[in-house]
C-alpha cells in the first residue's frame, strides 16, 4: 500500500529535523499472509528508517489486530524515508524525525490496509525457500567484527517473495532531500526487504538493490517448491538491562548520558520468532552486528522488527568500545537478553 504523505513530508535517517525539499518516489508499507496447521501470521515491512513500538500499535489498532497476533513488522531502514512517526524528543532529533502525527497516522494507515489486504488473501499456495553465503554480494564491513553476508529467500510463487539481507540503505546522498525508498525500491514491486544483522554493514557498488534481487531470484530458482507449508510463532515481552551509555561517552558526561537514555527509552522490547518452512526468522528491535547473525545460524535476525532499541553489539566489543558500541543505549548485555549469543 502506498504511503499517502502529504507536502514536504519529515525525513527520517540522520539527526536533526529534516523534511522533503524535492519531488521524491513513492514508499510504501507490504504485508503477506500466511496460514498452515490452523496458525496465522503476518511478515510486512514498511519504507521508514525504524519502527517504535507506539507506531506498530497504531497499525495493530487500525488494523482491528489483537496483540497477540503473530507478526513480524520491520523497517527497509532506508535513510531517506518518511520519519515523523516516533513520539520522541530525542529520537527525533537522533534520526527518527521530528513527531507528525498526520504522518504518523498515514504510515499505519497504509500498514494496516497492507495487513487487512493480505488477511483478505489467503489461499492455497506452495513455498520455495533458499540461502546461500554471499561474500560477493554488494555489502561491505564499516566497522570492526564481521558482516553477516547471508542472503535469504523465501518465495510463495504468485505471491510475494520475503528477501533477508544485510546492508544499510545509504546509498541517496544525505543532502539530497528527498523521499526516497533508497536501494530497496530495485527490487520487484513483490518483494519484501527484511534487514539482516546490518549493524555494521553499509553498501558498495552501482545498483546494489538489483545484485540482491537477481541473486534472490538465481537461488530460488534452484530450490524446491513444497505444498505442506509448516508454520510456527512465539511473541515474548522481554526486560531490557539498564540503560548504560557506551564507553566511548566521556566519563564526565557517561552517567547524565545513561539517565537521558533510561527516561527516554523503553524497558521492555517486543520479540517475534518465526518459523516458516526451512526458515527460522528472529525479530531484532534494533541494529544487531553481523557477528551476532553469524553466531544466531541456523536461524536468521531480522533487524529494525517490532520496536528500536537502538545498536546491538558483542558484549566482548562493547567491553573494548570497538565497532558500533557508541551507538547503543543498554550496555554489554542486551545481546544476551534479547537471547542472541
Amino acid at each position: 500500500m502506498k504511503i499517502a504523505l502529504g507536502e514536504r513530508p519529515v525525513l527520517g535517517g540522520y539527526p536533526g529535523h529534516r523534511r522533503a525539499e524535492l519531488p521524491g518516489e513513492p514508499v510504501y508499507a507490504r504485508a503477506l499472509a500466511v496460514e498452515a496447521g490452523g496458525a496465522q501470521a503476518f511478515i510486512a515491512n514498511i519504507d521508514t528508517v525504524l519502527i517504535p513500538g507506539e507506531l506498530e500499535e497504531e497499525v495493530l489498532r487500525r488494523a482491528n489486530l489483537g496483540p497477540q497476533t503473530c507478526l513480524l513488522l520491520a523497517a527497509t531502514h532506508t535513510h531517506s524515508g518518511p520519519g515523523g512517526a516516533w513520539d520522541n524528543l530525542l529520537a527525533g532529533w537522533a534520526g527518527a524525525g521530528a513527531f507528525d502525527r498526520e504522518q504518523r497516522d498515514a504510515i499505519a494507515q497504509a500498514a494496516a490496509e497492507a495487513l487487512t489486504t493480505a488477511g483478505k488473501s489467503i489461499r492455497p499456495a506452495q513455498l520455495r525457500a533458499a540461502r546461500k553465503e554471499w561474500p560477493q554480494g554488494p555489502a561491505q564491513l564499516r566497522s570492526e567484527g564481521p558482516i553477516d553476508p547471508e542472503l535469504v529467500a523465501v518465495e510463495i510463487p504468485g505471491v510475494a517473495t520475503a528477501i533477508v539481507y544485510a546492508m544499510h540503505p545509504t546509498s541517496m546522498p544525505r543532502a539530497e532531500l528527498r523521499i526516497s525508498r533508497d536501494w530497496p525500491g530495485q527490487l520487484r514491486d513483490d518483494a519484501l526487504l527484511l534487514q539482516g544483522a546490518v549493524g555494521n554493514a553499509t553498501w558498495s557498488g552501482a545498483d546494489p538493490g538489483r545484485r540482491v534481487q537477481s541473486e534472490a531470484a538465481r537461488i530460488l530458482a534452484g530450490a524446491e517448491t513444497s505444498s505442506a507449508i509448516s508454520l510456527a510463532c512465539e511473541t515474548h515481552l522481554l526486560a531490557l538491562p539498564r540503560a548504560q551509555a557506551s564507553r566511548r561517552v566521556p566519563f564526565l558526561l557517561r552517567r547524565a548520558a545513561s539517565n537521558l537514555f533510561a527516561l527516554a527509552l523503553d524497558r521492555f522490547a517486543v520479540q517475534t520468532r518465526l518459523r516458516i518452512g526451512p526458515i527460522s526468522l528472529i525479530g531484532v528491535p534494533g541494529e544487531a552486528v553481523g557477528e551476532l547473525g553469524l553466531r544466531a545460524r541456523p536461524e536468521v535476525l531480522v533487524s529494525f522488527a517490532d520496536g528500536y532499541i537502538g545498536y546491538v553489539e558483542t558484549p566482548e566489543r562493547w567491553q573494548r568500545g570497538e565497532g558500533e558500541s557508541s551507538k547503543t543505549y543498554f550496555g554489554p548485555d542486551l545481546a544476551r537478553a534479547l537471547g542472541l549469543r
